[in-house]
């Protein structure tokens, strides 16, 4: 071995050089591979381009919102690593360059038809989390199904804000890790045709992702995915979309006690994520555990790190199944008072104010549902409402029913 302490000193000065030239340069293509700064006032003002851009059904610009091959090179340069693979998943590659780069169907046209439909997407808050700026928006639809999606946003050289990805907090996972999920097999296929090019680590993962995509997409009714679970490759136990897959098959079989025990452990392995808590808010409500239901509300608030008007209102109607019609009112105007364009809350205190007996009040609210949101009275149900006959029986909705008539049915 040479005794580098031999060398002459024009020997040492010449590698000293070489290995400042080296780290100067591993430290340029650091900086170049590291996202570029974006200020809050940025951040802020791209998500309320968003916003408005959806809200408008402008689905050219809400496309050119996307930088559509950064997020194909993040479903696909996992395997593009290898020169073998690459050539042979070409054609995936081409699939996805005409479905999200070509005038086609993607992402934006989803949450574009979504909006149509009658979806509200709100901008919530920004944050930098993982040397990432994201963009958090609420994803509520009109049957009251809620998600909320983090936009992963990067600037590009020209300055211009984009979007090259998407979690998803119902799922778990990214779009582009639910898209790579979507084309595994071909690309399984891909790396079978090209064992003799691959390393042992390449054959292991893309084995033990064959095995995580199997257990997600088994459809065999008699096998038991919990038996399944067992055989995961270690990594995957652990794994989001694997533990809410088990959630899901205890909700369908009715088996309580083990959907808490996939709670418990994927709030242990996932402790300030949202999905287990937005499947949870349901479950726990429709089994009536209504203690465990706030319990998962409080938590899915304080992973979002923002205040969302959405879920007080959903808190009201917690709270009211609970009894608490006080308390239920104070969350339910609270949210009506941050976002006043929030239908769900003026609901609730209808509600509220019918089970009061408070019949000016309903008769407030029902004059707001048909002003600010288009409902008359005809298009509520009202009819389960305690004390609803009370309420039609008063002189209030007399009066109120009388004045509404036309003037010559009077």
């Amino acid at each position: 071995m040479t005794d580098h302490r031999l060398k002459p000193p024009a020997s040492r000065t010449f590698q000293i050089i070489l290995t400042v030239a080296t780290l100067i340069l591993l430290l340029q293509n650091h900086v170049s591979a590291a996202p570029q700064q974006m200020t809050p006032q940025e951040l802020q003002s791209f998500g309320k381009q968003i916003q408005d851009t959806a809200t408008a059904q402008d689905p050219t610009k809400f496309r050119a919102l996307f930088d559509w091959k950064t997020f194909i090179n993040r479903v696909l340069a996992e395997y593009e690593q290898n020169s073998a693979v690459k050539q042979a998943i070409q054609p995936v590659r081409q699939q996805l360059e005409a479905a999200y780069t070509a005038e086609n169907q993607g992402i934006d046209s989803e949450i574009l038809a979504e909006v149509a439909n009658g979806a509200d997407y709100r901008f919530l808050a920004m944050r930098k989390e993982d040397d990432q700026y994201k963009v958090i928006f609420r994803f509520l639809r009109p049957d009251w199904t809620l998600n909320y999606q983090a936009l992963i946003i990067e600037k590009q050289d020209s300055g211009e804000l984009k979007i090259i990805d998407i979690d998803s907090f119902s799922t778990g996972e990214l779009i582009s890790q639910s898209l790579q999920r979507l084309y595994l097999p071909e690309l399984y296929k891909a790396h079978g045709a090209n064992q003799d090019k691959l390393t042992p680590d390449e054959k292991t993962r893309i084995l033990d992702q064959k095995k995580r995509y199997d257990f997600l997409t088994s459809t065999d009714e008699k096998s038991d995915p919990f038996q399944a679970y067992t055989q995961l490759p270690t990594q995957y136990k652990s794994d989001k979309t694997v533990l809410l897959f088990l959630a899901q098959d205890s909700i369908a079989k009715e088996d309580s006690k083990k959907y808490q025990q996939v709670l418990n452990v994927y709030r242990k392995y996932h402790p300030q994520d949202s999905a287990a808590e937005l499947l949870s808010i349901d479950y726990f409500s429709m089994e009536k555990q209504y203690p465990q239901a706030i319990d998962s509300l409080e938590r899915l608030s304080a992973s979002l790190k923002t205040v969302d008007p959405y879920l007080y209102s959903l808190r009201a109607g917690i709270l009211i199944e609970m009894g608490d019609i006080n308390l239920a009112g104070k969350y339910a105007g609270k949210a009506s008072e941050i976002e006043p364009d929030l239908l769900q809350p003026y609901l609730h205190l209808l509600n509220i104010s019918v089970m009061q007996s408070n019949f000016d009040e309903t008769i407030r609210h029902l004059e707001t549902l048909e002003t600010k949101f288009g409902f008359a009275y005809e298009d509520l149900d009202l009819s389960e409402l305690e004390n609803i006959d009370k309420f039609t029986a008063s002189p209030q909705f007399k009066k109120w029913q009388s004045e509404r008539l036309p003037p010559k049915a009077k």
